[in-house]
């Protein structure tokens, strides 16, 4: 009996595992996801001496809260004026991050990652409401992370992850009827931690999940450089130069996730996982193979 229950069972994980990637396909088009880094099971996956490679994918768009800001002027080189920049929030900030994930399993129950990968990002009409936009170009993205197992018994572990990871974006901020593009930069630094659990049944299927907590830290930039016009609209040969500067905060640190991981042979596996909220939605994809 047991013989033609695993088989059945493997199957109905498999697809289990295929809806699911399709709703998370459909999910991408939807109007929020937040920028949050894929974690995969809350628990450790490596023996002792193991090691893992790996590709993970996110797609995000989020919110970013701009505070204490400041601007400066420069006319013709020379400092002009200078003063506080209006605090807001940056609407629907997107980024595309895709990751080469390197593991090592410490002890059993330990195992630390590193990710090195590339990302994009873009916004819209949002900075200064003159229907403008931006586009990086590829940009480099780096993170770190550790995962342990508190308990283990049958198919159920209990653990927790902490990760964190670094990105820079750089791009012009254009709109068609400026004269001048502006040139803004966004670095943004991300840490999560969650604890949560892990259930497999017929050995090749599992479901994870648990709460956990976002940080988001960073500054944004951005350089404008005009040519003066007088009141008639005739350009003067004067230029000002305005520099602005923000810091960003995290809009929502508290949230839960919920994933699936399918292993597809003897030492490969591939998950997908939904993280929310109180602001918004993620959407994370990976594969790993372990030796």
């Amino acid at each position: 009996m047991e013989t033609g229950t695993a088989p059945a069972k493997t199957a109905n994980a498999r697809r289990t595992l295929i809806v699911v990637l399709a709703l998370i396909a459909a999910g991408l088009g939807g109007p929020r996801a937040f920028a949050l880094d894929p974690m995969g099971p809350p628990v450790a996956g490596l023996e002792q001496g193991q090691f893992k490679f790996g590709v993970d994918f996110s797609y995000s768009e989020m919110d970013l809260e701009l505070d204490n800001g400041q601007w400066v002027e420069f006319l013709d080189g020379v400092w002009f004026d200078a003063g506080e920049a209006t605090s807001f929030d940056l609407k629907d900030f997107e980024a595309a991050r895709t990751f080469v994930n390197f593991g090592y399993g410490f002890v059993d129950n330990v195992e630390g990652f590193i990710r090195v990968g590339g990302t994009k990002s873009e916004f819209g009409d949002s900075l200064w409401e003159d229907s403008e936009e931006f586009e990086s170009g590829s940009n480099l993205v780096v993170g770190a992370g550790l995962k342990a197992t508190f308990f283990e018994q049958d198919g159920l572990k209990l653990g927790g992850i902490i990760q964190g990871s670094y990105a820079e974006y750089q791009g012009e901020l254009d709109a068609p009827h400026w004269a001048a593009a502006d040139f803004v930069e966004v670095n943004l630094t991300q840490v999560q931690l969650a604890l949560g659990a892990s259930y497999t049944w017929a050995e090749t299927f599992s479901i994870y999940g648990g709460p956990f907590l976002h940080f988001v830290s960073g500054d944004l930039y951005d350089n404008v450089t005009e040519l003066l016009v007088d009141e008639f609209g005739a350009p003067l040969p004067n230029l000002l130069a305005s520099e602005y500067t923000w810091e960003i905060d995290e809009d929502s640190v508290f949230g839960a996730y919920l994933g699936a991981q399918l292993e597809i042979g003897e030492n490969c596996a591939v998950n997908v996982e939904y993280q929310k909220t109180a602001a918004a939605d993620a959407f994370g994809a990976g594969i790993m193979w372990r030796f």
